[in-house]
Parts: structure tokens; sequence; C-alpha cells
């Protein structure tokens, strides 16, 4: 499986920062030597298919909008937030449905 170098590589290098991660934490991660990530990155190598479904299932994204990207992926809050909750613990959710019933009764208040 051959990829489009730019798009993975932008994908790539956006999800881990919007998910904070350094390159050496997400090669640990991964299982994957440092410069592996930089090069994947840099668009000096592409993944294998392996390690392109791992990279993708790590980070929740869509085999689509990696293959299909056309322009700078730009995150929109309702999918940020879906993918965060995936991470989420069944404590971690119930507090997060509690705070958003909470904001969602302020503003019939209001």
């Amino acid at each position: 499986m051959s990829l489009p170098e730019k798009p993975f590589a932008v994908v790539l290098k956006n999800a881990r920062k919007n998910n904070n991660l350094t390159q050496a934490q997400l090669a640990e991660i991964l299982d994957i030597s440092l410069s592996y990530v930089k090069d994947l990155e840099r668009s000096r190598n592409n993944p294998s298919y392996e390690m392109f479904e791992r990279i993708i299932r790590y980070f929740n994204l869509s085999a689509d909008d990696v293959i299909y990207f056309v322009k700078e992926p730009e995150m929109h809050t309702r999918k940020k937030i879906e993918q965060l909750l995936l991470r989420c613990s069944e404590k971690q959710l119930r507090v997060i449905l509690a705070t958003t019933e909470s904001l969602l009764s302020m503003d019939k208040n209001d």
C-alpha cells in the first residue's frame, strides 16, 4: 500500500501534537524507533500497512481522512471530543456526563 507522502505526515504530526505527545513518547507507545517517527513526519518514509493501521487505531483516525486528505486537517471541536471520549474510563465519562448535563441545564435557566 502506497500512501501519498504529505497527507500522512501532516496527519500523523497533527494527531501527535493534538494528543500532547512528543515524537519520543509516540515512538515508545508504538514500539518503534524515534528516527522512524521522525522519518514518517518528514515524509521520508511511508508506513507499512500494519504500522498505518496501528497509528490510525491509536489516534482513532479515519483511514478515509488520511487517504483522501485534501487540505490541512482542522480538528472540529465535536470530532476532537469524540476522540478523547474513547480514551476515558467509565468514571471519567460519568463526570463528563454530569458536567455536560449541568452546563445544558444552565442554558435553559438563562
